[in-house]
């Protein structure tokens, strides 16, 4: 049995970025039924030199598009960083699951070698395919995925891990 790169992609990123959508919609909520101004939260870090919740949020669903674009060949959306609002990151995730939705899979299956080049600062770096998935790209997406996730747990946001992690695809239940 083969296990393709579009399988170890899509349905990881389409998983950790539903989550995600799920923890901001918690955070929302949370701010609500404590009558706390939202702009607490969305700009909070976890230490000075770290980004603000928003900004992890923002991360996380541009490396979730760079990964299935790139690795698609295709042009990635700009997806902004304009958002201020809770609704505004709910819906900036959403036009990231209809991209990454969106990409074909077979052009992701042909990139496991195929050299991906790209900008990080101020250095061009070059990986093949599953390289730049498995050891550039999930490490820095799960690192602000789990960020966001540790900002509203230390602002007292009711999460546990099946927030974080959301329902993995193929769950088998008897």
């Amino acid at each position: 049995m083969s296990f393709s790169l579009s399988q170890a992609c899509v349905p990881v990123i389409t998983q950790m970025l539903t989550s995600l959508r799920h923890v901001v919609d918690c955070a929302s909520k949370h701010c609500e039924e404590h009558k706390i101004d939202p702009n607490a939260i969305l700009t909070a870090r976890l230490f000075p030199n770290m980004w603000a919740f928003t900004k992890q949020v923002q991360a996380a669903t541009t490396w979730g598009c760079n990964m299935a674009g790139r690795l698609a060949h295709v042009d990635v959306p700009s997806l902004g960083d304009d958002e201020k609002t809770f609704d505004d990151l709910k819906a900036r995730i959403d036009r990231a699951l209809a991209f990454i939705g969106s990409v074909d899979t077979a052009a992701i299956d042909a990139s496991v070698d195929r050299v991906i080049t790209f900008t990080a600062g101020p250095n061009t770096r070059k990986l093949r395919g599953k390289d730049y998935l498995l050891h550039q790209s999930y490490p820095h997406f799960f690192f602000h995925c789990t960020t966001a996730y540790d900002i509203l747990r230390t602002n007292g946001v009711q999460l546990a891990k099946r927030d974080f992690m959301g329902l993995p695809p193929g769950l088998i239940t008897d």
